[in-house]
């Protein structure tokens, strides 16, 4: 059902060829240390990852949706954090500010991230902007978590207003104090807190009164949640091909652990899990390629794809025994990462409920 063209199967080569030889070898290292890789992020940035499906007038690639998905999913195979590096730049980045900037704000950041620039995004927020004047005039106010906040040249910051939420975008000041957290996974993405210590500009604010300031908000988080499905994707596959690999190595009791029924019934659990996750998710990514109502598939995507990361995540332990979960196998990352993404941005209850709503 899913029929990739030349163009995103060379995209998917040219990503995996890259992730293998490139990112591979240093993957536990950046997790464990809790580095943002400052090295490959401009080698991807370079291949033109960091803006995608920026049109190619402000100099980006000018792919689709499933282009992106692609390279997301190829990424998260062998390093979480960097895919989700570059699905928040484009998806949570890039993608609001295509469809609700300004062509001055288009023209200015769009092609910044173009340059290789990073951007970041807050995922909540509690800052109010309520004055008359065209900045706020309050001080040090806190962003709990921004993606890709550690080494973002801008940010995109959720703001309250008088008429809702609305999009505001900061270019980093060095007054600015960013800490870190100590998360469970996905440890290299450069997930921040944020204080502003200087006042936000109402001049690079993003709306569109006509659909208003809710919808603006559900239609960047629906996005978001394609691409972020693709991550999950990436990863319950990657926990499956371990778990596979090393059921044909392990051997006890003189035959090798995949002849044994429970591992059996694991893995196939596992595979049929991936089917269907990569299957809802380019069915999502097909539908806003073509201009159709997505949402709803979007939302399903991320619920089932981030449930079958975390199963195959707990399988791939199971799998390996007492080795998986140790540092010597990377299925203890893979289920780390899985679980975070899971949570991210949207909890599956969340999802849950949206899509009854939908439904309903």
């Amino acid at each position: 059902m899913i029929r990739l063209n030349n163009e995103q199967k060379m995209i998917e080569n040219e990503v995996k060829k890259f992730a293998q030889s490139e990112l591979d070898p240093i993957a536990s290292e950046i997790d464990k240390e809790g580095v943002f890789p400052v090295d490959i992020v401009k080698k991807l940035s370079s291949l033109g990852l960091s803006s995608l499906i920026v049109p190619e007038k402000y100099g980006g690639a000018g792919l689709d949706t499933t282009c992106l998905c692609i390279a997301v999913e190829e990424l998260a195979a062998v390093c979480a954090s960097v895919s989700l590096i570059f699905a928040v730049n484009n998806s949570l980045v890039a993608y609001p500010i295509m469809k609700f900037g300004s062509e001055k704000i288009k023209e200015q950041y769009l092609k910044r991230l173009s340059n290789g620039e990073i951007g970041g995004y807050a995922v909540e927020t509690g800052y109010t902007l309520n004055t008359p004047q065209q900045t706020h005039e309050q001080k040090n106010s806190s962003f709990a978590f921004v993606l890709n906040g550690e080494k973002a040249d801008f940010m995109i910051l959720p703001v309250n207003t008088e008429n809702g939420k609305t999009f505001h975008i900061y270019d980093r000041d060095e007054k600015d104090r960013l800490f870190k957290h100590r998360i469970l996974g996905m440890r290299a993405a450069g997930i921040v807190g944020f204080d502003v210590k200087t006042s936000i500009s109402t001049t690079a604010s993003m709306s569109d009164e006509a659909s208003g300031l809710k919808k603006i908000s559900c239609d960047v988080q629906t996005y978001s949640e394609i691409v972020f499905s693709a991550i999950s994707l990436g990863i319950a596959q990657a926990a499956y091909n371990a778990a596979l690999e090393y059921s044909k190595e392990r051997r006890q009791f003189g035959r090798s652990i995949c002849e044994f029924p429970m591992v059996q019934e694991m893995l196939v659990d596992m595979r049929g899990k991936i089917a269907a996750s990569k299957l809802l998710v380019f069915n999502a990514a097909a539908q806003i390629d073509a201009g159709l109502k997505h949402s709803l598939d979007a939302h399903l995507a991320r619920l089932f794809t981030g449930n079958a990361a975390v199963s195959c995540g707990l399988n791939a332990i199971q799998v390996h025994g007492g080795y998986g979960y140790t540092k010597e196998y990377p299925v203890e990352r893979y289920m780390r990462d899985a679980k975070t993404i899971q949570l991210l941005n949207a909890t599956p209850v969340d999802l849950t409920a949206t899509c009854a709503k939908e439904l309903l």
